[in-house]
């Protein structure tokens, strides 16, 4: 089976920072079951390693990652758990996350930058976040939280490209470089963050989460896709179901 991500431990301040490089350019690093199942795999690897201090995603040949694979075709239940499992693990990774984003991240693309905990982008990239077009409900749960409910609205219901300079303006972006630096820039940021006491960092990034209730909104909305890939359809109810947050989940 051909390659779809490339993974590199770097050492920098006393520690090892992981790369994990999307690595389909022929299809702007779109991803296929296969890539959601190696990114996952990556993810749970760098876990278990003591030395590790973070992760570093980024895309190849000019763009992030184009979204889902749509000429994969096959069974889109299953690709649709592969999506929700590696949102999940990205979501609430244990150590810090820096998405490294040159040219396009859009829809699946796009969810994974924003999974991260922060966003270096070089000044030609984009985000979209394109479910209104393809009837796919996926983007509030991480959104939200990090630009605000507006813009939250104005990017998912408009499906429109968002420029890099106006992601940094509301928060996305935290770092915004010269096209090309983003992932020197990003590889600087884990720097720092290695160079500061392990356990302390952890439990912060943890406490950060959980205060926003980032693991609460990113399963009740994976509960939805899931529902909607066995259904064919919307699950029911919608209307009248809680988040997490305010419900607990259910069972």
């Amino acid at each position: 089976m051909p390659q779809t991500i490339a993974t590199e431990d770097i050492a920098l301040e006393g520690a090892l920072i992981r790369v994990i490089r999307m690595s389909r350019p022929e299809a702007r690093n779109a991803m296929n079951s296969a890539m959601l199942t190696d990114l996952t795999d990556a993810l749970v690897d760098a876990d278990g390693h003591d030395r590790i201090a973070g992760v570093l995603l980024a895309g190849s040949g000019g763009a992030f990652s184009a979204g889902a694979d749509v000429k994969e075709g096959g069974d889109e239940a299953r690709r649709m758990e592969l999506f929700t499992v590696f949102y999940e693990t990205l979501s609430n990774f244990r150590l810090p996350t820096v998405a490294a984003v040159e040219g396009p991240a859009i829809g699946g693309g796009a969810e994974a930058a924003i999974a991260c905990d922060v966003r270096v982008a070089g000044a030609g990239a984009t985000f979209r976040f394109p479910g209104a077009i393809y009837g796919i409900p996926v983007g509030p749960a991480r959104l939200v939280g990090q630009v605000g409910l507006g813009t939250a609205k104005d990017w998912v219901l408009s499906s429109r490209d968002v420029p890099a300079e106006e992601a940094a303006r509301v928060g996305l972006v935290q770092h915004l470089v010269p096209e090309g630096q983003a992932e020197a820039a990003a590889r600087s940021w884990l720097g720092l963050v290695a160079s500061r006491q392990r356990s302390t960092v952890l439990l912060q990034k943890k406490l950060l989460n959980d205060f926003a209730g980032v693991r609460d909104r990113v399963a009740f909305e994976n509960d939805v896709l899931r529902a909607q890939a066995e259904l064919g359809e919307l699950p029911p109810g919608l209307d009248v179901d809680l988040p997490r947050t305010v419900r607990p989940r259910r069972r």
